[in-house]
């Protein structure tokens, strides 16, 4: 992969070195296994009907730091208003130069389920009056929040049903990381959901991966996001990145407890997502019939907040049998301790002042050397520029010496 790094001009070669710099976002993607451990996977498949917005929101693949330092430092949107056209999107996969279109990049990565010859799709929300963003956040809320008034930007996720609210912060932390936190529903976010919703395809996906990658790689603090997208174009294109350096992979499918314990993680931070109860923690009997029945025992770490707090007047501990008893200092010999440390505090003030009123006056003879060495040769001392530098106002503050200052040296 150096080999196709070394390929790049020298624009692009500076991109890459700022991106070497730049982490990789996680990317999160709808895990079934997950959904059928709550019994919740009939609701996200009714969340989710265009079959395109399926096959993006499902795509699994690791992520390799060199395919997406190449991609981003060889990526270029050449957008013109609300329109489909040929070059819109470029980019350099192993080492091979592309320029597609919006539905060329979805058909690169098998996000097109309409013909190219059908009716152009939308590419991005240009108007927020063609969306009714108010009725179809009722639709999509929680049933004692249907009254509520949706603000863009504002209206926290906590008030949509459990499915919604995993599919907003699946799209604001991997796809529109830029529009804002996940715990928010902002109005391109809520026009998203609302498009996949749909049954048939209104929005171009390729004009919204576009926008994303764009977003990213203007930015010079924000992380690089949609790596198993990158991975997923160079695997269609046919690029070898076999020995590149994995950044993150699947779930591991070996051994069956380190799975387990995968499912576990996965399913505890998909409860948080949705805001749905955790499970209580078992007790250490039914944790040691579980391991004694053959099951796999995960162990779950405690919440801080549900910890019992330190009692702040706990008895103190009792000296053990044997051991010496605590040395108590009298108050007047801490005191005079205190003193005599302040002394030496003083008495180290006093060496320093006393030897920078030693550094001053040898900057005084040689500075009254120097004006009467110039005085001597019939040169002007304020017209010279001297090697060292000089403090403000310490030629007014030391004069040059008027008569035969033979002291000076």
């Amino acid at each position: 992969m150096e080999v196709y790094l070394d390929q790049l001009n020298i624009v692009q070669r500076h991109k890459l070195r700022n991106l070497r710099d730049r982490s990789i976002a996680e990317h999160f993607h709808l895990d079934w296994e997950v959904f059928e451990e709550l019994h919740a996977r009939p609701q996200m498949e009714a969340a989710v009907h265009s079959q395109a917005w399926w096959r993006l929101l499902t795509l699994a693949e690791p992520t390799y730091k060199e395919l997406v330092w190449e991609f981003y430092a060889t990526f270029h949107h050449n957008s013109k208003g609300n329109s489909d056209h040929a070059n819109a999107v470029q980019f350099t996969l192993g080492g091979v130069e592309h320029s597609l279109s919006y539905w060329e990049f979805a058909n690169a990565l098998r996000l097109n389920s309409r013909a190219a010859c059908g009716p152009p799709l939308r590419l991005d929300l240009s108007d927020p009056t063609d969306f009714a963003c108010q009725a179809y956040f009722q639709s999509i809320c929680l049933p004692d929040s249907v009254d509520e008034e949706y603000v863009a930007s504002q209206t926290r996720a906590s008030l949509l049903r459990p499915e919604w609210r995993i599919l907003n912060h699946l799209m604001c932390t991997s796809y529109t990381p830029s529009q804002g936190s996940s715990n928010r529903v902002t109005l391109r976010t809520l026009w998203l959901l609302h498009a996949m919703g749909r049954s048939e395809d209104t929005i171009q996906l390729g004009s919204v991966l576009a926008r994303t990658f764009t977003k990213a790689a203007i930015s010079t603090t924000r992380a690089l996001v949609c790596g198993p997208v990158i991975t997923a174009l160079a695997r269609n294109y046919g690029v070898d990145y076999i020995g590149m350096t994995l950044v993150r992979g699947a779930t591991p499918l070996g051994e069956p407890t380190l799975r387990h314990q995968h499912l576990v993680a996965r399913l505890g931070r998909v409860r948080w997502i949705a805001g749905l109860p955790q499970p209580p923690i078992p007790a250490e009997g039914d944790q040691a019939e579980s391991s004694a029945a053959g099951g796999h025992r995960v162990p779950r770490r405690v919440p801080r907040r549900a910890q019992a707090p330190a009692s702040p007047s706990s008895a103190p501990r009792s000296p053990s049998p044997g051991s010496p008893p605590p040395v108590v200092v009298p108050i007047s010999d801490q005191l005079a301790a205190i003193a005599l440390q302040n002394e030496r505090i003083l008495a180290g003030q006093e060496r320093i002042h006393t030897r920078l009123d030693r550094e001053r006056d040898r900057g005084r003879r040689l500075m009254s050397g120097q004006h009467y060495i110039m005085s001597y040769l019939g040169l002007d001392p304020n017209a010279v520029h001297y090697p060292f530098v000089q403090s403000p106002g310490f030629e007014d503050e030391y004069p040059p010496p008027t008569g035969d200052g033979g002291d000076a040296f």
